[in-house]
Order: structure tokens, then sequence, then C-alpha cells
């Protein structure tokens, strides 16, 4: 009899704590283990009671957290934002066109557009005219951004570091970036909310499909380029792409191919009168070098191209300073020499086109060089024409080692010296730009630029002589050099991998399209693009890495086949940050059908192999197959102890993983006590502080605390959130994720309304940070309506369920454990609201859908049917 009242006594206090504990979780109610010590002397129960629920809602990476995630807001910048600075000694004939815009600050011009295209051939000074519009506005207090919109990276990279400089946090970058969310709709949030004045110039859009997504023009203003909607705010854009369709709407030409539009402006950059062009030309070269007659002559003759003007007036000047007997000194003397070069080049009649311009370029260039000739400079030519060889971006002078290049027959005996010579003599004649305004905060020092212009023709040039393999291969080879001792995860090396980032993809796109380039060659640039590809990933440009993996892959299976080892690497990697990218559905099915294939060619136990069942398991779990992702980590840890050892990393991972999973499944106390067993192991290994530590340690807490001791947990909780806060930073993805699991354990420790409280705090902070129908964010929100109602109010509880319920439907799908608790939680909070029909209705609806989802015997199934049964035992109120 006593033992029987013991019973009695486990079982209702049982049942009311487990009514409490289980409200919580999101996926997975009641599944308690009762251990009832009945003391037959005093004929009490002592109960024992381990209440467990499945997955935490705020989940914890399994493998090692990604650098993106682990870089904190001050973390090194990605890419400089400074306007370039202005190189021309002088700017003629622009004046009227930079006042017009430096004006629309004005009061009066509070309806003007707002948005502005600089358009034009190559050589015409678009990038020189925002220059001087930048220069003009930041005198005035106005904030200028400056961002390259040459290649996508550099596009990419320019507005993510341009939305870390107005504010963003670490969660709204990562989601943006990730493909989550719409990163030119984060980026303009912020800049409508930006107090100040600002400019924002994107230099060289020349292909207007970098601006926006692929099936919408430019001027329906939903990509980079919007509407402006303040006054305070100006953007400057400069192309060669002159066609209105392709940024005005509305747009009709007017006056001098002017286009206006709702919201767009056109100016057309062209030629420099005559009497502008001698002035350039005298600016440069001094009076000395002839008349005004002859420098209009001269101006004429180079169609009045800004770029051309330049180079034969620093020719000139160069030339008339060194004192060379039989150079070229004077206007005159330089006109005669370019008729003779070259009688089939006319001069210009009526505007300049591409081609004329490119022509000019080069029979001014090639003057400039002869003069470096003359001086005992050859390799000159040679350097320029490797420099073009890279991408359209910035060339750090890092990766011009002289010791490589001495190597090359391009540069036999090449010296440091001499390298530094060629560098300062080509940049006196104007044929490149060297930038030292990053060399002090920038590990890769100083960089090389290219006129566009300059860099097209010469690439012309390369091909049509044929020498464009031995270039390319030098590059490839001076990349390589550079890069080889960098690990891209390293925030430290972030700056320069920034940089190296374009002219590796640049060059292995070049290296795949050279008809006789050699599997060695294709080899090393593959390579460096891999790494570059981490580079992308690590900062969190994970739809970006993605997107490069898929270029990788198909050069690696076109050179190897789809089954070489490089190739199925590249297929690891895309299906990974595919993954990460936001689409997990798709990483599980890529994996999956790699895993058969390196299973085959590598065998199964390949660490290859175990690498991709890691992965697989992962994301197998993610999309909503709990028990199968753990019984696949369990299965898969034993062969990674005895392939790896028991202590490596990827083992160490494995073994977290499969306790995360675990508990998801079911077994809380089976995953506490392997996270406890593990922890010491990761704090040896990998460091206390290590992320793969600090992931072990909170998913511990979690652990702890469904298996019956809540107080631990928040305890735990409480300990790590300062911690996480100094390594990640206050809202990265994890330590929000700590704070949620703290105040959801400081509720079922006994305090309710607290727990409540920090969790409205915390869902803006998600909200903002992650976005507002990240699955973590719903989990937050899922948590709040449960606290919520625990803490005495079930009809609001019933409301953020419903208002829940269709958004976890629609981003997670109908059958996926999240949504099933919380339609679990609906209905529940529906019956205590007072509905008991609705509530007994809602269960046995749910139920079966349970049942054939995670099985009859889960404690997610059991939980339903608790409830369901115990709402039908329920009398009806009147």
């Amino acid at each position: 009899m006593l033992l029987a009242s013991g019973v009695v006594v486990v079982l209702v206090g049982g049942y009311w704590l487990l009514k409490n504990i289980r409200a919580e979780s999101g996926q997975v109610g009641w599944t308690a283990a009762f251990i009832a010590v009945v003391g037959l002397a005093s004929g009490l129960a002592q109960v024992v009671i381990a209440g467990l629920a499945l997955r935490s809602t705020g989940s914890v990476p399994i493998v090692s957290v990604g650098m993106a995630e682990a870089a904190a807001s001050d973390r090194p910048g990605m890419t400089t934002l400074t306007a370039p600075e202005l190189v021309a000694a002088h700017v003629r004939g622009r004046e009227r066109l930079v006042d017009e815009i430096a004006a629309l600050y004005r009061w009066r011009a509070r309806r003007e557009a707002r948005v502005h295209v600089l358009y034009g051939i190559g050589g015409a000074g678009k990038t020189t005219l925002a220059q001087l519009v930048a220069r003009r506005l930041a005198g005035n207090g106005v904030q200028v951004w400056w961002v390259s919109a040459a290649t996508r990276t550099g596009l990419q990279t320019g507005m993510r570091q341009m939305a870390v400089s107005l504010g963003a946090t670490d969660g709204e970058i990562q989601r943006a970036w990730s493909g989550l969310d719409g990163a030119p709709d984060l980026l303009w949030r912020l800049l409508a909310g930006y107090p100040g004045r600002w400019l924002l110039v994107i230099d060289n859009a020349d292909d207007a499909r970098l601006l926006t997504s692929a099936d919408e023009p430019v001027a329906a203003g939903q990509g980079w380029i919007r509407p402006v909607p303040t006054r305070r705010g100006l953007m400057l854009i400069t192309t060669r792409d002159g066609d209105l369709g392709t940024w005005t709407p509305l747009s009709r030409p007017g006056p001098h191919d002017l286009g206006r539009g709702a919201w767009c402006r056109m100016h057309l950059v062209g030629m420099l009168d005559p009497a502008d062009g001698a002035r350039v030309l005298v600016d440069y070269a001094g009076e000395r070098a002839g008349s005004l007659r002859e420098a209009d002559a001269l101006a004429r003759r180079l169609g009045g191209l800004p770029l051309a003007l330049g180079l034969a007036g620093r020719a000139l000047a160069d030339a008339r300073e060194l004192g060379l007997p039989g150079s070229v000194t004077t206007f005159a003397g330089y006109q005669a020499a370019l008729d003779a070069r070259d009688v089939l080049l006319k001069r210009p009649e009526g505007p300049l086109i591409e081609a004329q311009a490119r022509g000019l370029v080069s029979r001014t260039w090639e003057l400039s060089l002869g003069l470096l000739d003359e001086r005992g400079m050859p390799e000159a030519r040679t350097l320029l024409r490797l420099l073009a060889t890279f991408a359209e971006a910035p060339v750090p002078t890092a990766l011009l080692d002289w010791t490589a290049m001495a190597t090359s027959p391009l540069f036999t005996g090449l010296k440091p010296d001499a390298l530094q010579g060629l560098l300062k003599a080509l940049t006196g004649l104007g044929l490149v730009t060297l930038d030292e305004s990053q060399a002090a905060d920038q590990p890769a020092g100083r960089t090389v630029r290219l006129h566009p212009l300059i860099r097209d023709t010469s690439n012309s040039h390369l091909h049509l002589n044929g020498h464009s393999d031995a270039y390319l291969t030098l590059a490839v080879t001076l990349l390589a050099g550079l890069t080889q001792d960098d690990d891209p995860e390293d925030s430290r090396r972030w700056s320069d991998w920034r940089v190296v980032t374009p002219h590796a993809i640049h060059l292995l796109t070049e290296a795949n399209q050279a008809p006789d380039a050699d599997t060695g060659l294709i080899t090393a640039a593959a390579d460096i693009t891999e790494r570059a590809c981490r580079y992308l990933a690590a900062v969190g440009l994970y739809a970006a890495a993605r997107d490069q993996l898929a270029a990788l892959l198909s050069v690696r299976e076109r050179v190897w086949g789809g089954e070489h080892p490089f190739a199925m690497a590249a297929r690891h990697q895309l299906a990974h940050w595919t993954g990460k990218a936001g689409d997990a559905t798709s990483a599980r099915e890529q994996l999956a059908a790699l895993l058969s294939i390196r299973e085959r060619v590598l065998g199964p136990l390949h660490v290859d192999t175990l690498a991709t069942r890691h992965d697989f398991a992962r994301w197998t779990g993610e999309v909503g197959h709990v028990p199968a992702a753990r019984d696949e980590f369990a299965a898969l840890l034993p062969l990674r102890e005895v392939v790896l050892g028991v202590e490596h990393p990827e083992t160490l991972a494995t073994r977290h993983a499969l306790a995360h999973w675990t508990g998801w499944a079911g077994d809380a106390s089976a995953a506490r006590d392997q996270l406890a067993a593990l922890l010491p192991v990761r704090k040896r290994v990998q460091g206390a502080e290590h992320p793969d530590t600090l992931a072990t340690r909170h998913s511990l807490a979690m652990w702890t605390g469904w298996s019956g001791n809540a107080v631990a947990a928040r305890d735990e909780l409480a300990a790590l959130l300062p911690v996480r806060e100094r390594v990640f930073g206050a809202e990265h993805p994890d330590t929000l994720s700590t704070r949620h699991e703290l105040a959801r354990w400081t509720g079922y420790a006994g305090d309710k309304v607290a727990s409540r409280d920090q969790l409205a705090a915390l869902l803006p902070i998600r909200e903002r940070a992650q976005g507002v129908e990240h699955p973590e964010t719903l989990s937050t929100r899922h948590a709040l309506a449960v606290w919520t109602g625990m803490a005495g109010d079930a009809a609001a509880a019933r409301d953020q369920f419903a208002a829940l319920l269709p958004v976890r439907e629609r981003v997670e799908g109908v059958e996926h454990p999240d949504t099933l608790g919380t339609r679990h939680e609906l209905a529940r909070w529906t019956g205590k609201a007072g509905d008991r029909a609705a509530a007994r209705d809602q269960f046995a609806a749910l139920l079966p859908v349970r049942e054939r989802v995670v099985g009859v015997e889960h404690p997610d199934a059991l939980d339903t049917r608790h409830e369901l049964i115990y709402w039908n035992e329920q009398p009806e109120r009147s």
C-alpha cells in the first residue's frame, strides 16, 4: 500500500511538472523518466523527474563554426570605400557639370533626380569627373562612399563593407549576403536612415547585369541602383553603357543626348573641345612644347580624348626633362610621329567611337613606351602587358615578386631596383596609377591600377600576337606565390584575399579559355580560386562562394573528369555552401549524389568520403529527418576514430553532432552525458574559447536542462553568454542562441515572467540581425508565445501561435518538426484559453501526422497523444 501510494505521488507530481516543462519545446513535449525512490520506513516517495524535449530552438552548428560566423563586426575590412586620389594635374572642360551635380544638395534642387549616370567611351574621363565631384562634396562635409563595379566580387564586397560602415549587424550581413534576405534591401534601408548628407559612387558599371537580379532591368529600381529616398543623398554611376533603356525608367531623349527619367538622369561625358584639349596638353607639357595653335592641332589629332591627351602631355614633359637626343619634345613633333607611325590612323571625324579611342590610346602609349626604350627600359612594355593580364581590379605590388619574374623568359635577369624603376616610370607617364592610400593598414601594401582602356587594348595586342600564354603562366605563378602561405579563413589575412580574389577568378577563366593552356596551369589557377572561394565563404559571402564554386566545378570536371578527386572536392564544397546559403534541401541532395560516387571511387573509409557522410548527415537533420541524422552520425563516429584518430578535430565534430542529434531525437540524458565527456577533450585539443568548444558548452548546458536540472542549465548559460559576446560579438547568431537558451532556462528554473521579458527583448534583435523569418527568429517567437502563456496570458499565447503557424508552414514546411511543434502549442493554448473542443480537434488532426513523421513512440507523438486524451476528458464549460 505504501509503495502504491508512492507511485501515485510520483505519477501525479510528474504529470504536473511535465505539463509545465514540456510546453516550451518547439518540437517535442513530454517524455520523462520517472525514478521513484520509495522510503518504506516513512512511506514517502522521492521523485526525480528528468524532463525531456527534443530540439534546442536556438540550434548550434554541428561542425566547426565558420570564420564568417565567428568574425565580429570589428574584423578587418574587406575593401576600401575611399574615393581614389585624383591623379590628373589639371582637369579641363568639366567644371560646369561638376557644379551642376554638386548643387543638387541645395534646397532648390530637392525635386531633381538624385541618381546620375555618367556615360561615355573608355578614356573619356568619367572616373576623373566622379573624383572631382567626390572631392568637392567631401570638402563640404558630405560622406562619400566609392565602390567599384568592374567585377561582381568587387561590387559585392564593396556594398557589403558599406553596409557594415552604416551599422549593419553581423547577423544582418550574414543573412543578406547568404541570399536569405535581399542585400540591396538592407543597404537601402540603412541609407534611408543615414542622418547626414551622402554620396555613393559606383564606378566602372559597364556590365549592368551585375547591378540587379537576372530577371529584371536596372531601371526597375529593385537592385543596387534605386531611387534615392532623401534629398540628403545622391548616387553617381560611371559606365560605358549609354543605352537609356538600361538606366532610366520613363526616359526620353533630351538636348545633347540627355536622358531624363522619374528618378534617374544621364550625362554624356564626351570628348574635350580643341581649346580645352590644348589646355590639357599645355598643363602637362608646358608652354615650351609649342604654341597654343600647335597644341590645338594635336588635340584635334587625338580626337579630344582625355586619356590620350594626358598620355601625350606626360610623354612630352618626360622627354623634355631627360633631354635624350632625338626624343620628341614638341606638340608638332608628336603629331608628326603619330602620322609617321600609322598613316591609316586618320584624324577622327565627328565623335570618337570605342574602336577609334583604342587606336588613339595604342599609338600614344607606344610613343610613351618608345621613350622608355630610349631610356634603357624595354621591360616597361612587358610589365604593362603583365599587369593587363590580371583582372580589372587593383593589382597589389606585393604580387610582383622580382625573383619569380626573373626566372620567366619575359623578364630574364630582372633586378629588384629595376622593377621599382619600371613601376615609377610607367606611373610618371600616366600608363598606370600607383595607389598608396591603403599601404599602412593593408598587408598587401600598395596597389597598381590600369585604366580600363589601356588594359583592354593591351590584352588585344597579346591575343593578336599569340603571346598571352606566357603572360598568363607568369601571372598564375605570381598569384600562387603570394597566396601559398595565406589561410583564407584567417581573418588577419582577409585584406590580402580581398585584393587577390578577383584576380584568382579572372585568371582561372582565362586559363580555362586559353586554347593551349596545359593542365598544370589550369590546376594552379583552380587551386587559387578554390581558396578564394573559401575566403568568400569565411567573410559571409555564401552565395558568391557557391556561385564561384559552381564555375570552378565546371572547369575541374572538364579538365579531369567528374570523378577526379579535384572535381569531387569542388562538388562537396558547392553542396556545403549551397546549404549555408539557405538551401538545405539542395545541399542534402547534392551530397547524397556525391556520396555514392566517393564511396565507389575512393572507398567507404577514405577521409573525403567520411567528410561527405558527415555533411550529408548534418543537412539530413537540418531538413527535419532527426532520427536519420542521429543514426548516420552514430555509424560514422567509429569510422572517423579509426581513420583519423579519436582526438582529430573532425572526429570531435562528429562526436558533437552525434550528441546534438541524439538529444533532438529524444534522449536528453544521453546527449548531456556525451557532451560532458566531449567538452574536456575539446578544451585540451582545440582550446577553451575555440568556437567548437563554446558550441559544446552551449549544447551541454541545454541538454543538462532537458535532463532535469534547469538551475544548472541557467547558471552555465549565464556564464557562457559573456564569453560568446566577447569572442563573437553581441549580435552574432551563436551569442543570440545562448541568450535564447538562457531566457528559456530562467523560466524553467522558476522565473516565468523574467523568461518572457528576456525573450521579448531578444526577439527584435533577432529580427533585425537574422531576419524576421529566419528559423531561429521563429524559434524565439515560439518560445515567447510559450512563456507568455506560462506567465498567465493564455489568450495572448494562443494568438501568437496562430500568427506564427502560417509563417513556419511557408518557411520550414508543413511537416517540419518545428512547424508541428507550433501546431501542438496552438492547440494546447487554444484549450487553456477556454476552447476545449477546438483543442481536442486540433490534437486529433495533429496526432496521425506526428506519428507518421517521427514515429508512434517518439516523444513528440506521445506528447500529442497525451494532450488529446487530456482534452477529451475535460468537461465542457458552460
